[in-house]
């Protein structure tokens, strides 16, 4: 009998709460042996987990981030802050009864390891960039002078050693392309399909939602500063999780400009997403384009958005304003100014609202993991066979 081929999926995230890892995960797992390192476990029975250990001592990480200021000056130390900072010899002590066909490495960090593993066990390597990342924050200056560098120095080093890229969006792809070489296959962030009813929007009680990560750079305060331009019709619900200090800035903000009119919701698992919002009406996913990344982002939030049969109402990022106007599922602000952003949904009729909703659930028979899980599935059976 003809044993199944061996994939290592690699991620520096937590499995159980990475919804793009997961589903590579689930699409992969009935034809393929399947081992995942992340840093918490997936939680699905069918396959192999291990946690990315971290045995440094305080001494070692700062040793380490010495040796990462002191690389942005002289790049030949990189080379020594790669050993410091990531624990390879432990993941090969953890692995090494373990033989790989494919390493599938989601982000730069996870592709350090993954090709350490397929260089010693001659497997092929996938590398998924969910995003941009030489270019991830351009708003702070330590990312500008430090991080950002070192992600191109990763990308300058390791890229050409892949055999297949993905990317999420074709901004992030022509981007690779342009300064790297390297040409990617697109997968987007779709959620699982799921079969939702429309919900008719009461006139007097419009419902907006924006969910996702609360991080500075997305200028979520502006969703805020927007509620006492709109309509008393007009309540904001806010989502988030990520930066608890921010999230208590936004939080003040709304006591502050809009009292009763803004209201924060407890994250919920990725898989309750859909069902949750799709009791709103508008699907706000309005991001500041602070840097590249943000700018060619194709978010996880879009889609779910579509999925859950909502008027999506976004500004203009190219990518996500081609997706917007190609199903006609929502309105595409010309600025990411407040006002403007107030005059088009202070316009919006319900008629408008309501044809935009079904264009959203017709759209989400289109955009849906199973189809996007067909075109990764068809790359990795290209690199190993099934």
């Amino acid at each position: 009998m003809n044993r199944k081929k061996r994939i290592c999926v690699i991620s520096f995230s937590d499995l159980r709460n990475d919804p793009r890892v997961r589903r590579q995960i689930l699409a992969l797992k009935d034809k393929y042996d399947i081992t995942a390192l992340g840093f918490g476990k997936s939680g699905i029975k069918e396959i192999k987990d291990f946690i990315i250990p971290d045995l440094r001592t305080f001494l070692d990480k700062t040793d380490s981030r010495l040796t990462f200021l002191f690389a942005r000056f002289f790049k030949r130390l990189y080379k020594s802050y790669i050993k410091k900072k990531y624990p390879i010899k432990e993941v090969h002590n953890l692995l090494r009864e373990y033989h790989f066909d494919l390493i599938l490495a989601n982000g730069l960090d996870s592709l350090i390891i993954g090709h350490s593993i397929a260089k010693r066990v001659r497997a092929k390597i996938l590398f998924d960039a969910h995003e941009y990342e030489p270019r991830q924050i351009e708003d702070i200056w330590f990312n500008i002078n430090f991080i950002n560098p070192y992600k191109d120095s990763l990308c300058k080093r390791y890229l050409p050693l892949i055999d297949a890229m993905t990317t999420s969006s074709c901004g992030f792809a022509n981007e690779y392309y342009k300064h790297y070489g390297i040409e990617s296959e697109i997968i987007a962030n779709v959620p699982t399909y799921k079969k939702i009813s429309l919900k008719k929007t009461d006139p007097k009680n419009i419902q907006l939602i924006h969910h996702g990560i609360a991080h500075p750079s997305r200028k979520l305060e502006k969703m805020i500063k927007i509620m006492p331009l709109l309509g008393k019709r007009f309540n904001l619900t806010l989502m988030l999780m990520g930066d608890n200090k921010y999230l208590k800035s936004l939080k003040n903000l709304s006591e502050k400009t809009c009292p009763g009119r803004v209201f924060f919701k407890n994250p919920v698992s990725f898989e309750k997403i859909v069902p949750t919002i799709a009791k709103y009406d508008i699907g706000l996913v309005i991001i500041e384009p602070t840097s590249l990344k943000l700018k060619y982002a194709l978010p996880n939030k879009l889609f779910e958005s579509i999925m859950a049969g909502l008027c999506v109402v976004t500004g203009p990022s190219p990518e996500m304003e081609k997706i917007v106007k190609e199903y006609n599922c929502g309105f595409v602000v010309d600025s990411f100014q407040i006002e403007d952003i107030a005059e088009l949904i202070n316009s919006l009729t319900i008629a408008d609202i309501m044809k935009k909703k079904k264009a959203s659930l017709k759209a989400a028979k289109v955009l849906n993991a199973e189809k996007e899980m067909k075109k990764f599935k068809a790359i990795v059976k290209q690199l190993i066979g099934d």
